[in-house]
């Protein structure tokens, strides 16, 4: 459990200063390439959810983001980092994206009630040129701009699925005849 601690305040940490710089760094509006044709940073608000769905709906999200957090945190409890190290990690890494994202939401929903400064939305400043470009080509709109908290859901969602169909079972046999 200290482990699972210790790592989503790191992965925790690194998001919302991520956002922080941006938001100290960046113009919204305006594009800086990081590496050219794959990454570049553009400061967006997102008042919504994944490519701006659900807009303005931000209590209904947080309340979504709050009981996946509740159920995340469970699961991490459960984990066993000595015999389940990788699916722990991802555990991890899904749930600090999601608190990212639900700490943006709750600042900006303060905000909305003149509670404080807050922020207007998510803070996005991530533009994949290389998939924008694709995506464009297919869907004939551009990619979403993301966060670092976007990337660890999403990464973390597809790794835990991809172990979850093609090794949690070898994994599980290979527990279960070493203790057999």
């Amino acid at each position: 459990m200290v482990i699972t601690v210790i790592i989503f305040i790191m992965l925790f940490l690194i998001d919302q200063l991520s956002k922080y710089l941006s938001q100290l760094f960046l113009v919204q509006g305006s594009t800086t390439t990081f590496i050219p044709h794959v990454i570049s940073f553009n400061l967006t608000y997102n008042q919504g959810a994944a490519f701006s769905s659900f807009d303005n709906t931000g209590w209904l999200l947080i309340i979504v983001s709050s009981v996946a957090t509740i159920v995340l945190a469970y699961y991490c409890t459960k984990n066993n980092w000595k015999h389940e190290k990788y699916k722990s990690f991802l555990l991890t890494m899904i749930m600090a994206g999601c608190v990212g994202n639900l700490y943006d939401r709750i600042i900006m929903n303060i905000s909305s009630l003149n509670l404080s400064d807050g922020r207007p939305g998510v803070v996005d400043m991530i533009q994949f040129n290389f998939i924008d470009f694709i995506w464009e080509k297919i869907f004939k709109s551009p990619f979403a701009i993301c966060n670092i908290a976007d990337v660890y859901l999403v990464v973390g969602l597809i790794l835990f699925a991809i172990d979850l169909l093609f090794f949690a079972d070898r994994r599980k046999k290979k527990y279960e005849a070493s203790y057999n």
